[in-house]
């Protein structure tokens, strides 16, 4: 009997394990489009409220300069799109970063391979 009782602790502590792994974040809000964001700024909102909108959500707006000229001239703040502009610059960086640490991971930094190999070194360019 005392069995039955350990077996069936340890299978509902392993279920509780296997179950809190399954625990996932809260979904992000929906990014703003840059529609919103022109008319959040026509209504008045302050640039750091829509920044921190921005924020909460993650987004990223990889536009072209006449793009960023066009909000401009749609009133959007300079604070706004230099924010826009600075996050996208800050995340390839970090995605440029990420891909060059693997690249030496690849190739057993700080060791590289000996010839012929060092030739066909080259996957991501």
């Amino acid at each position: 009997m005392h069995t039955l009782t350990l077996r069936r602790s340890l299978l509902l502590a392993g279920l509780a394990l296997t179950l809190g792994g399954c625990v996932t974040a809260p979904p992000l809000p929906p990014a703003p489009t840059t529609d919103e964001i022109v008319q959040m700024s026509k209504d008045g909102i302050p640039p750091a409220e829509i920044i921190q909108r921005l924020e909460e959500s993650r987004a990223l707006y990889p536009l072209k300069a006449s793009q960023l000229a066009k909000l401009r001239e749609d009133g959007v703040s300079d604070e706004v799109i230099d924010y826009m502009q600075q996050t996208l610059i800050e995340t390839e960086r970090m995605r440029e970063a990420m891909r060059e640490r693997d690249r030496m991971w690849m190739y057993g930094y700080p060791y590289y391979p000996a010839y012929p190999w060092g030739y066909w070194r080259r996957p991501y360019r």
